[in-house]
């Protein structure tokens, strides 16, 4: 059968399917819940080979192949076998950042960990508190300080287990006052503030701590203020400090000899094991020596770059037990960089004169932190560092790209380069078949790679590919033709890349020199012409031609206050977060920003109306999205994010009237931040919304929400597209890569369906993949999840039903095979593996007996390489699965029927027909031929 002959045939089928639905589909508080979407899995597929930001590393001193590694927003991960294999533990819990994780030196078993990332960028996100696991981190209580938000340090008593100590900095967006040093004596029952610094009525967090192995009462902590806003960081205040206890905390004093004052920025504190009384301290001093403390205090509090140099990051060291302190180097030098993001510094446990300094770059010094050096060249910015003390040779290293570990003091490292914990800030699809996800990445630019695999084998990292560098964000690619693609990099860095030729060429506007672009500045293609691009700077831009040339199509749609243009810490205020033109009417164009505006044009560009004063309860707050409905030309979505507020509410409002008015369609979402809102192409009633911890879903256009999360472990959701041809929700998420799950069966959910007794949904089309060639993989790999190669049979029951569920397939008017489906209330599915059942002779069924004993009785083996699928005669014998018996990998039994021998079916149309009791159903799918392998 002609393929486009068939997919247009099966269009037009859909087609008229969709009118049905849109007459019948007057939803009225159709509620779901979380059992009932239960069967939408998330396939994760990667990517993996660059990692994502590692924020702490904890090793079990009595097995140091066994350590814990916690994640800026991917969870906690174990190792129990030095890095060959690794565990999430975190996957299911309140949040996903780690500050800090801490192993109980006289009881392994005990893990405490500090939620909420203490490196303060503009991609951090926060915590609910502290937890503790006594069974190795298999299970997990949380124990408290759930407004601390972000954890720098736990110490944990070397003799009793149960005396707990935690440095909270504090919510990074407010004022809060559960910020400080917290003690425990009875392992989190009670807590009580041991340190607490208030400095111009601000309460003043606690960043770092270090205890004296002579003395467990001895303990060290250094205090951080700053603050963060949507549009700048203050990074510094009189309120930073390093105090000292010499009684568990009873009584501190703050340590001032030979210390900077004034404005300091976060401080990092080590301790000599070998002499205690030396502590250093890598400092923030952001003073300035050219001006007054009244003008240093004055810009850092309105958020202003500082008019003239400062110190920057600088060591100190005490030898008297922090009576006295030096500066170790050179007063014109400086050591390391960005101390709010980095800030750690290690003692080599074997050499108090060996010193480690976190950054960009990772800082070495052997003489005691006179003189400093780069200390090895892998990777950049470090954020935490494990020496063996038993070997100083031997480290783990944790970064923005993920952990590594050496054993020759880092001239060669073992990168851990198979765990997903990319970063996404932005997705995009192509056309292709299979389609292709695009990624941009925190740190570690942008990324393609299939939605799934052709034959059996798992999406390895072998089959990403690099597309972009630095920050990489918006990844948008022709749908008409696949071999354009437009990606970014911070601050609107803009490339168009021919994916034939490779060419790229850089098409960022530079005319006006006032164009403003946000960290992460939105790309459209116009859904009317795929030649015409969006760009979001603080104007519209508009390129006729691919980005060849550009067009201001509208004014400075953002309040343009100067007081919050020009901010501190990666961070572009009164900018374009969000673009959508209507694919309904061309030119109906919606526009918002970070600052809370919200904009329509309908002709194109050429007269603007500003919407905030429509929207109700207008918080002015960052426009996370504003997307065009597919279905009316005069309905659009928005949502803002109160993240950079403190606000952690939900914000979401539906306009149908081209913005006149606008209804808040939150109802009973959850106190998440939303960061991304998608309407379906099909069904105008169902709506995704993307959270900081999870995926929401409403069928009735947003009266009712249930929580879609499944087997996505709990983290940040900063993107998702529907693939309009695959019906599939693919997710990015901030700190666990990209997700898909098939959300057909909920485009067809309406009143009548759900009142049905039996309802058959449609089944998508499916494509006998032909796999031609295999890409040679490591051994050591991540395995994403392909899609089955089954036909997905969907189907729904009122109640749950006494009789067999019987899934027949027909060819023409001959049953070629059944299927034995479940019986639950609610949604249920079965796989159709493309097969037909010839019913087995007695002689045959005799051999199969015998060869199943053959394969009980032989050697196991496994081959460590994958392999292609064969593809024999039609008459092949295939398994239950529809995968030829000839790979050669190990056959195990009863992948075969004892009854009937399956093999093949053809490409066609066939019928399946489902029996419940009296009740039949039947739908046509579609098996489609692979003749785009021969593109390949």
């Amino acid at each position: 059968m002609n393929n486009k002959k068939a997919v247009n045939k099966y269009c037009l089928f859909l087609v008229i399917s969709l009118c049905f639905f849109l007459i019948s589909s007057n939803m009225s508080g159709q509620i779901l819940s979380e059992g009932f979407l239960k069967h939408f899995r998330y396939r994760e597929i990667g990517p993996t080979h660059h990692g994502g930001r590692v924020t702490s590393i904890a090793v079990l001193a009595q097995d140091p192949k066994i350590f814990f590694v916690g994640t800026a927003s991917g969870g906690l991960w174990k190792t129990v076998n030095n890095g060959i294999t690794f565990t999430p533990l975190f996957d299911h819990g309140g949040v996903s950042s780690i500050g800090d994780v801490t192993v109980a030196s006289s009881d392994s078993n005990i893990v405490w960990v500090g939620t909420g990332e203490a490196n303060l960028r503009n991609s951090t996100y926060y915590g609910d508190g502290v937890y503790k696991s006594t069974d190795g981190g298999i299970t997990w209580s949380h124990v408290g300080l759930k407004e601390s938000h972000h954890i720098g340090r736990i110490l944990i008593h070397p003799q009793d287990p149960d005396i707990i100590y935690v440095a909270a900095q504090g919510h990074l967006y407010s004022a809060d006052t559960e910020r400080g040093v917290y003690k425990t004596i009875d392992g989190g029952k009670l807590w009580r503030k041991i340190l607490e610094i208030v400095v111009e009525n601000r309460a003043i967090g606690a960043t770092d701590m270090v205890m004296d192995p002579r003395n467990p009462d001895v303990i060290y902590a250094s205090t951080y203020d700053r603050r963060r806003w949507a549009w700048t960081f203050r990074t510094a205040g009189p309120g930073s400090g390093i105090y000292k206890t010499d009684d568990g905390g009873t009584t501190w004093r703050k340590l001032t000899g030979g210390l900077p004052q004034g404005m300091i920025g976060k401080i990092g504190l080590a301790i000599n094991p070998q002499n205690p009384d030396i502590i250093y301290a890598t400092i923030g001093d952001e003073n300035s020596p050219k001006v007054s403390y009244e003008v240093r205090h004055k810009e850092l509090f309105e958020g202003i770059p500082s008019s003239n140099p400062t110190i920057g990051s600088v060591i100190y060291r005490t030898d008297d037990a922090g009576m006295t302190w030096k500066l170790t180097h050179p007063e014109n030098e400086t050591v390391s960089d960005r101390q709010n993001y980095y800030g750690q510094i290690r003692v080599d446990p074997n050499d108090g004169n060996h010193v480690y300094v976190m950054g960009e770059m990772m800082y070495e010094s052997s003489d005691g932190g006179k003189t400093w050096k780069q200390a090895f060249k892998f990777s950049d910015d470090h954020h935490d560092l494990w020496i063996d003390p038993n070997d100083s040779k031997h480290m783990i290293l944790g970064n923005d790209h993920g952990v590594a570990i050496t054993y020759d003091i880092g001239q060669n490292w073992n990168f851990i380069n198979y765990l997903p914990l990319a970063q996404i800030y932005a997705i995009g699809v192509d056309m292709d078949y299979p389609y292709n996800v695009y990624c941009g990445t925190q740190d570690n630019g942008s990324w393609k790679g299939p939605s799934t695999k052709k034959g059996r084998f798992p999406i390895r990292f072998e089959d990403w590919e690099h597309i972009g560098g630095g920050d990489g964000f918006y990844c948008q690619v022709d749908p008409t033709d696949s071999r354009w693609l437009y990606n970014e990099s911070q601050f609107g860095g803009l490339t168009r890349v021919d994916q034939k030729t490779g060419t790229r060429k850089t098409i960022k506007y530079r005319k006006n020199p006032k164009t403003r672009f946000n960290w992460n500045a939105p790309i459209l293609i116009s859904p009317h012409n795929s030649n015409v691009i969006y760009h979001g700077a603080n104007m519209l831009l508009k390129s006729s031609f691919r980005g060849e040339n550009w067009e201001e199509i509208s004014p400075d749609l953002t309040t343009n206050n100067p007081s919050r243009i020009q901010g501190i810490g990666a961070v572009q205020y009164c900018t374009i977060t969000s673009i959508d033109e209507s694919p309904v009417t061309q030119g109906v164009i919606w526009v918002g920003t970070d600052d809370g505006n919200i904009y329509l044009t309908k002709d194109g560009g050429k007269t603007w109306r500003k919407l905030n004063d429509r929207i109700p309860d207008h918080p002015g707050y960052w426009v996370s999205r504003i997307i065009a409905s597919r279905h009316k030309a005069g309905t659009a979505y928005l949502t803002f994010t109160g993240y950079y507020w403190d606000d952690f509410r939900p914000y979401v409002y539906k306009t149908a009237d081209f913005g006149e008015t606008w209804l808040a369609i939150t109802s009973n979402l959850p106190e998440e931040p939303i960061n991304v809102i998608r309407e379906d192409h099909k069904n105008p009633n169902l709506l995704f919304v993307g959270t900081d911890k999870a995926v929401h879903v409403t069928i009735d256009g947003g009266k009712n929400w249930a929580r879609m999360k499944n087997n996505m472990p709990t983290c940040p959701i900063h993107d998702m597209v529907i693939h309009p041809r695959e019906n599939d929700l693919v997710v990015g998420t901030h700190g666990r890569g990209i997700f898909i799950t098939d959300i057909s069966p909920l485009q067809e959910l309406t009143p009548e369906v759900l009142a049905a007794d039996v309802y058959l949904f449609e089944a998508e089309p499916k494509v006998q993949w032909i796999m031609p060639h295999q890409t040679v993989v490591s051994y050591q790999n991540f395995s994403g999840e392909n899609e089955s190669h089954g036909v997905i049979i969907n189907y729904y029951l009122n109640i749950k039903v006494s009789d067999k569920v019987k899934i027949s397939i027909y060819d023409g008017a001959r049953k070629i095979d059944e299927i034995i489906g479940p019986n639950a209330e609610g949604l249920n599915r079965v796989e159709w593996y493309m097969t037909k059942r010839l019913k087995r002779t007695a002689d045959e069924i005799e051999q199969w007996e015998k060869q199943q004993e053959r394969i009980k009785s032989g050697v196991e083996f496994y081959c460590q390489y994958d392999e292609v699928d064969y593809y024999g005669e039609a008459d092949e014998e295939v398994d239950k699965w529809g995968r030829s018996l000839r790979t050669y990998v190990l056959r195990k039994p009863y992948i075969t029927d004892r009854e009937h021998a399956k093999i093949r079916v053809k490409p066609g149309w066939y019928r399946v027909v489902i029996s419940v009791g009296t009740k039949v159903l039947s739908k046509r799918v579609l098996i489609l031929q692979d003749d785009w392998y021969k593109e390949q």
